[in-house]
């Protein structure tokens, strides 16, 4: 009996068939942005509404924080572990309850001059809800961790190693209704960047 080749087989085989050779990615040259970087992460994310205040060390940002963060008055979370909020991960295991925080307080994992932005990513953020739905965001985040440009920071990340990562530049912002730019749209009213180092 004659084995006849499906429909779906003929054209897969095809498909197979027709593949281009492989090309190699091109060579993608990383452009050097002029100035300094911190001055120019600062003046970005100024321009977007964010704002930068500067520490020489970690615990001169840990103490201002501890000083100017008022958890009797506020609902803080917090995923640092030498600051503490006074809302915990189970107040919050449901996203849908991250409504509830005011401040959060998190650790930025680099700084691109170029564009005044902050990576994140899950494991920095704690419960990313919260950094999205609080009112006042807070990322520390050490100097020495602004890179120049996007293409270097995209040369040093790992995208595989977390399940969420992004750049924040600033509060949440829009000013597509005409042409207004309206600052707190969709999610915090305000992002300060607390630089130490």
């Amino acid at each position: 009996m004659e084995n006849k080749k499906s429909s779906r087989d003929i054209i897969m085989d095809r498909i197979l068939m027709s593949q281009p050779d492989p090309v190699a990615h091109p060579d993608v040259p990383i452009y050097g942005i002029a100035g300094d970087p911190v001055k120019n992460f600062i003046e970005r994310l100024e321009s977007f509404d964010g704002k930068a205040l500067s520490f020489r060390s970690r615990r001169e940002a840990l103490d201002w924080l501890e000083q100017n963060i008022d958890r009797k008055a506020k609902r803080v979370y917090s995923s640092l572990l030498d600051f503490e909020g006074n809302v915990s991960d189970n107040d919050v295991a449901d996203p849908h309850a991250a409504h509830i925080v005011d401040i959060c307080v998190a650790q930025g994992v680099m700084g691109v001059g170029e564009m005044g932005s902050i990576y994140v990513t899950d494991e920095s953020l704690g419960l990313a809800a919260c950094a999205l739905f609080s009112t006042d965001l807070y990322l520390l985040l050490d100097r020495s961790k602004i890179v120049d440009g996007m293409h270097r920071a995209y040369e040093l990340l790992d995208l595989r190693a977390n399940r969420y990562g992004s750049f924040f530049t600033g509060p949440s912002a829009t000013a597509d209704i005409e042409a207004i730019h309206i600052t707190g749209a969709q999610g915090e009213i305000s992002l300060t960047a607390i630089l130490y180092n």
